[in-house]
């Protein structure tokens, strides 16, 4: 009995392993089968579809995705420049930078400077307005500290 249910246990980790296996493999290592009847063969067939696909049904890795140039260590190799020419070339280009920022000055705006407050006009008939303490002419009275006439 022990015996069985580990069998069991086997054949649905083989089988789960399968169907993931499937899902994230690229449609051109999918041999013999489409995707979806490889999925009904595992299922259904739940030792013999899980182990046709891991020996027949997926393609070599060679058929997959071509790698990028940026991935290809081969493509990297096949530069004609070689390391001294390229930090040759990298301090050629810092000097000419070093040279550019000696030339170009630069120019910070100034602060724009704060507007003054305008000064009340006086009245042109020289009268103040009632609610101002001013004289005449625009200026304040002095303040005597006397509290009742606020």
């Amino acid at each position: 009995m022990r015996w069985l249910i580990i069998g069991g246990v086997l054949a649905l980790v083989v089988t789960v392993y399968a169907l993931v296996d499937l899902t994230v493999t690229d449609d051109r290592r999918i041999r013999r089968l489409n995707r979806v009847l490889w999925v009904v063969l595992i299922v259904v067939l739940p030792v013999i579809g899980p182990l046709g696909w891991l020996a027949w049904g997926k393609g070599p890795v060679s058929s997959a995705r071509p790698v990028a140039p940026d991935d290809d260590p081969s493509f990297s190799r096949s530069s004609d420049v070689t390391d001294d020419e390229a930090d040759r070339r990298i301090a050629e280009i810092e000097a000419q930078l070093a040279a550019l920022d000696a030339e170009v000055e630069i120019v910070r705006p100034e602060k724009p400077k704060p507007k003054p407050k305008p000064q009340p006009e006086p009245d042109p008939e020289g009268e103040a307005p009632a609610d101002d303490e001013t004289d005449g002419q625009g200026h304040r009275a002095p303040d005597d500290g006397d509290a009742a006439r606020a």
